[in-house]
């Protein structure tokens, strides 16, 4: 099979014309945040293609026309899977075929799809220098951040996911006798390492001071508050290329929620409906988020108040593998059924009810010979008509 790799640099998108083994003529786009894939009805053979037995991942074919089947999807859609190194991003999907009826090409096939993109050249992590315990300010504060169940009720034991899936985690700060207090997440890498150093390979997920710039590519967003001191996310789960496992290396920071007019203690999330970031905890104040397409810089406070309220913490590892099955990655799995055999049935009950069913045949079959064959004498029997005529005396 061929991998079809669509680089896209400085802002330049390639459309990349592929001929497969079988003789498939397939055109692959890559955009900003999507992809076009084209293929060619028509086969070096009698019968053409079946549009309706084409999938890209699980989405079917957007439109036909011209003799060509079209896939227009966000790598959002169609369980596109996402993979990092230090210097590229890739989205990666499968295009299979199965014809649904004999008048078209018979035979099935499929070729991976995949989409990469370089990074910035300029974009360094920042490198932090992972700490435990409490960090103080006025009083004592504890921070903890987890990863929870899916409903956020409890600490998930498990810290493996399948690629795609959404990872809820919950950062926290217990404020005890402090000041009431709002948590932010300041910066939030993913790496390979539980130290990062310059040579992990790292991919960022939150920046610049709270922007959740993973949002603007993937289902991961920050999720409405149920109180100020804890912070919810979803990290849609993606792996590097070089092995499963990823730490999580995340800043905290508590802030006094009556001075939240500073861009540099926010929560953004990058709605790709409207194209714009929003303000998760007020979003009259979206402009606070306006700076996470630049360079966010804050209003300088007193020092000892703003590191005394930060905290840095390493998350992981967390191991991210495929689905058990790959043939069967874009298939709904239904649960097998399983029927117990009952238990088998003691030889004497058996024979007790062969020997009921015999004597109720031979009291059955004696009814029928005294009623049917042998009457006694002296015994007569009148019609019904004549019981009804007095006696003559």
């Amino acid at each position: 099979m061929f991998f079809l790799w669509s680089l896209v640099a400085m802002g330049l998108f390639f459309t990349v014309p592929v001929l497969t083994q079988q003789g498939h003529d397939i055109t692959v786009s890559c955009g900003q945040d999507s992809i076009t894939v084209s293929v060619d009805l028509k086969v070096r053979s009698l019968l053409p293609l079946d549009p309706s037995g084409l999938l890209l991942g699980s989405c079917p074919v957007s439109n036909v026309a011209q003799g060509q089947a079209v896939f227009q999807s966000e790598f959002l859609d169609c369980r596109f899977m996402r993979m990092a190194t230090a210097d590229i991003l890739v989205y990666k999907n499968v295009l299979t075929y199965q014809p649904t009826t004999s008048a078209f090409y018979p035979s099935p096939f499929s070729e991976p799809i995949e989409c990469t993109y370089v990074k910035s050249p300029d974009w360094t992590p920042p490198l932090y220098n992972p700490a435990l315990g409490d960090a103080s300010g006025f009083g004592t504060l504890t921070f903890s951040m987890d990863i929870m169940a899916d409903d956020f009720s409890a600490p998930r034991v498990s810290t493996t996911f399948f690629l795609g899936s959404l990872i809820p985690i919950q950062a926290a700060v217990d404020q005890q006798f402090h000041m009431p207090l709002i948590l932010f997440l300041e910066e939030c890498v993913a790496a390979t390492t539980a130290v990062l150093s310059p040579s992990s390979q790292t991919y960022s997920l939150i920046n610049n001071y709270g922007c959740f710039e993973d949002s603007k590519t993937s289902n991961s967003r920050f999720l409405p508050r149920s109180q100020t001191s804890n912070i919810q996310v979803l990290v849609q789960a993606f792996k590097f290329m070089t092995q499963n496992d990823v730490y999580l290396h995340c800043q905290l920071v508590a802030w006094d929620p009556a001075r939240l007019n500073d861009p540099t203690k926010k929560a953004c999330n990058f709605n790709k409906t409207t194209n714009r970031w929003e303000l998760l905890d007020d979003p009259s104040q979206y402009v606070l988020c306006d700076c996470c397409t630049s360079s966010c810089v804050g209003r300088r406070k007193r020092d000892a108040d703003v590191q005394g309220l930060r905290h840095t913490t390493v998350l992981g590892p967390l191991r991210i593998v495929p689905e058990e099955d790959p043939g069967d990655f874009f298939e709904t799995k239904v649960p097998a059924v399983i029927i117990q055999e009952e238990d088998p049935v003691p030889i004497w009950v058996i024979f007790l009810a062969g020997a009921l069913l015999v004597t109720v045949l031979l009291g059955a079959l004696s009814l029928m010979y005294y009623f049917c064959v042998w009457s006694p004498s002296g015994v007569q029997t009148k019609p019904q008509s004549e019981l009804l005529i007095p006696a003559q005396i």
